[in-house]
């Protein structure tokens, strides 16, 4: 009896990869199992692919085209954040086929994208195809802990000359109503991804019995700068992958919708105002955004503290750097007694192309497994591994073949992560297209 793509999904789930962590120590077996549980659930590409383990955590599969000169990156990482069992309702790592439904944690992220596009190349080898260009499936296991293994694959492919001439990771999804006004499906393929910078805010003073509070202590004068922040964002701008994206979607939008969109440059307030109404990942596509996420003060509820602290995490638009993003932040504090310092970050990724027969491709695989359906360009929000290529590849692109509901979408990295059989369905034929695309 054949395994199912799902079945194989389900025993993948039931590996708790768990990056490691100060709470969450790594299991070595889980990943090992993992690792050898895809190498004979699919046992055409075992017997026809290369493999190779790459820095002990990376795993590698070459699958030998007709060429070697235009060779394609499919990516995955196998690895997934902690699952605490508050909230499922299954456990998470059973891996359940259910309700249509594969269940546990990774089933979206990113280990049903990894049993997909297997899937796919099982059944071609199994018919007998030989892809036009040599393809390498190259899967970390340190994604969520922005680990090295993506570099050394990297590292790996420079030594052989294997460099990519286009990349796919995951990213965007198929989804419905992207926009007001639009009510079909688009398949969003990320062209960029913002970059990130942590930065420290601190105020250092004398300290104190909390019951003789000085006129203004640092908590006072760090919570002043905070609410300067929060009155003075980062200026809102449409950068190119939105503005492409808003055109386009413009052919299959309603009333005023479709003139807005197809003109966003001139419609500019509208959507800048539109987009701070909504807030949240709508705003994010069209600022550099700013999050306090650490406070910290004294120790003790009565004791004055010498230093206050808070972390700011930023995601930087294409067009922003650590450096001015730094720089703006302390022009709109404006108070020389609190440092403003970066801690860690990497900029925005260049944009890749958005046209072009790579970017085709992709459009051509998604419109055969869903019909009509729009492929526009998009801006992650979050990041990716994809963000390594981007040095040396001017087409990476970041597309998770996966149409699911925003619910569903919402469990990533929550509880009752669960994807659609159907949606892994649909994404094991959309590989098969884009792999037999020439």
């Amino acid at each position: 009896m054949n395994t199912t793509v799902e079945q194989k999904l389900g025993r993948l789930i039931a590996f708790p990869t768990i990056a490691g962590t100060v709470d969450y120590p790594e299991d070595p077996a889980a990943f090992e199992g993992c690792r050898e549980a895809i190498h004979t659930m699919y046992p055409a590409v075992a017997g026809t692919c290369e493999r190779h383990v790459i820095f002990g955590r990376g795993l590698v599969y070459r699958w030998q085209g007709k060429a070697k000169d235009r060779p394609w990156v499919m990516m995955a990482h196998y690895d997934v954040v902690p699952a605490p069992d508050e909230g499922w309702e299954r456990p998470p790592f059973s891996g359940d086929v259910t309700e249509g439904f594969i269940h546990g944690r990774g089933a979206v992220d990113t280990k049903g994208t990894l049993a997909a596009m297997l899937q796919a190349a099982e059944e071609l080898i199994q018919a007998g195809f030989t892809p036009a260009q040599d393809i390498y499936f190259c899967f970390s296991g340190d994604e969520e802990t922005y680990g090295p293994t993506t570099g050394r694959i990297i590292e790996w492919l420079r030594e052989r000359d294997a460099l990519p001439w286009a990349v796919l990771d995951e990213g965007g999804q198929v989804e419905a109503g992207t926009v007001p006004g639009f009510s079909g499906y688009a398949a969003m393929v990320g062209v960029a991804e913002k970059g990130m910078a942590q930065v420290q805010l601190s105020a250092t003073g004398p300290g104190g019995h909390a019951s003789r509070p000085p006129r203004e202590s640092q908590a006072e004068i760090l919570a002043r700068a905070l609410v300067r922040l929060s009155k003075n964002p980062f200026q809102m701008r449409i950068i190119s992958p939105v503005k492409e994206a808003l055109k386009e979607l413009s052919q299959g939008s309603a009333g005023p919708y479709r003139l807005i969109y197809r003109w966003p440059g001139l419609f500019s307030p509208f959507i800048k105002r539109f987009a701070r109404l909504r807030s949240g990942s709508i705003a994010a596509l069209f600022r550099t955004t700013c999050a306090v996420t650490q406070l910290r003060g004294s120790d003790a509820s009565n004791v004055l503290p010498v230093t206050v602290t808070a972390g700011l995490n930023l995601r930087l638009l294409p067009g922003e750097s650590q450096e001015s993003a730094v720089n703006y932040l302390k022009e709109a504090i404006r108070d020389s007694r609190v440092k403003v310092n970066l801690i860690t970050g990497n900029d925005p990724s260049p944009v890749s192309q958005m046209e072009g027969p790579a970017f085709e491709r992709i459009k051509k695989a998604a419109g055969a497994v869903w019909p009509g359906v729009m492929t526009l360009p998009a801006l992650m929000v979050g990041a990716t591994d994809a963000y390594h290529y981007c040095a040396i590849c001017p087409r990476v692109y970041r597309f998770s073949p996966l149409r699911v509901s925003p619910d569903i979408a919402d469990t990533v990295h929550a509880a009752n992560e669960r994807l659609p059989v159907k949606a892994l369905e649909e994404a094991v034929a959309f590989y098969k297209t884009l792999f037999k695309t020439p």
